[in-house]
Order: structure tokens, then C-alpha cells, then sequence
């Protein structure tokens, strides 16, 4: 079955998956588990079709077909086709729109949706030069995380950037985890307090 003639019905959206993270052309690379809370736990995609619901308020209303997606690995169905990797997910399970390829992702481009707020984590130091840290305090044994407002999805509009808010670490979608810059989406009733 070629990926075109998959029809999404009501709530869902067909999502090609263009890039997996950690693979080498087509040999996963990654090490122990595919994903955890401190590890890249998303798929990078394309929203090839949507459903006539999919852009309902309760799902993702500012989506629009061609657009790069960003969804966690664990939401929907995987669909197989002859001309691609790709799954059906639900119009809310979609935590950030981006507008550069995902090659060039920064804070910039990546845009939240629905009630998620984009925040850039701060506080933490546990890679040094590519190397683990440990004297730093381990992120996973603090009570709460604290990130830096970048911008909010169309919901959200409560959070100013640059307001400092703090929230469960295991809460969101840790979407970019580079050593200087480690982005994650938090649904707007996750955050706890603000600084």
C-alpha cells in the first residue's frame, strides 16, 4: 500500500516519519532503550493527510497538511507502506509545529501547539564537553524541573517569554537535547509554580 491512498478518518492524521531518531541510514544506533525521559523521545514528520476533525480546537486547530510535525514515538499506530514509515496519531498528540527543516531546528522555529508552552531547560549542568558531570545534581532525583518560557502555543497565552516556570521533570516532551540547549513542550496545566 502506497502512503497517498491512506484516508485519516475523524480525530487522526496520517504523519510520515522522516527522520528516527539515532539511525544510521537505516540501523538504529542508539543504545539501551529507544527512549526515556532524559533521552530524545519524539519523531521528527510530515502531516501527509488530516482528518476531517483533526483540526478541531480540542486537537491541533492550526494544523495544515504538509506542515513538519513533531510527535512523541509512543502516540498512535504505525502504518505500513510500500513508500515510507509512516502512523497515525491523534491531531493532539502533536507537540510542536517546525518551520525550517529539522536540520536546522532552533528555538525560533519550533512553534508549541494547543495549551504547550516551548521552554529552554535551565538550571542543569550534567553534559560538560560531551562528557557526564557528576557533580552536578542528577535532574531525575530533583522534586521539580525549571525551563525558560520561548513561546507558547496558541492556548497558552498566560506565559510570557522569559518567564521562568517550574513543573515535574517527567512531564512534556523533551524535544531537543543538545549539550547547550535542551528544548521541551509542557502542557500548560504541568507547570507548578513561576519564578
Amino acid at each position: 500500500m502506497e502512503k497517498l491512498t491512506i484516508k485519516p478518518e475523524g480525530f487522526n492524521v496520517l504523519a510520515e516519519v522522516t527522520e528516527l531518531p539515532n539511525l544510521n541510514g537505516e540501523i538504529y544506533i542508539g543504545s539501551g532503550p529507544v527512549a526515556t525521559k532524559s533521552n530524545i523521545e519524539y519523531y521528527y514528520g510530515s502531516a501527509l493527510k488530516l482528518g476531517d476533525k483533526a483540526t478541531e480546537e480540542s486537537q491541533c486547530p492550526e494544523l495544515k497538511e504538509g506542515e513538519n510535525i513533531i510527535f512523541s514515538q509512543f502516540a498512535g499506530y504505525g502504518v505500513p507502506t510500500t513508500d515510507g514509515y509512516c502512523k497515525i496519531i491523534r491531531g493532539h498528540d502533536i507537540v510542536a509545529k517546525v518551520t525550517s527543516n529539522f536540520e536546522n531546528m532552533t528555538e525560533e522555529t519550533v512553534k508549541p501547539t494547543g495549551d504547550r508552552i516551548l521552554v529552554k531547560i535551565i538550571g542543569e549542568g550534567l553534559v560538560k564537553d560531551g562528557i557526564y558531570d557528576d557533580s552536578k545534581e542528577d535532574p531525575r532525583s530533583a522534586l521539580t524541573q525549571k525551563g525558560e518560557v520561548i513561546s507558547c502555543g496558541p492556548e497558552a497565552k498566560k506565559y510570557k517569554k522569559g518567564t521562568v516556570v517550574a513543573f515535574d521533570p517527567f512531564c512534556g516532551n523533551l524535544i531537543l537535547n543538545e549539550s547547550d540547549c535542551k528544548l521541551k513542550t509542557v502542557n500548560q496545566f504541568d507547570i507548578l509554580y513561576t519564578l
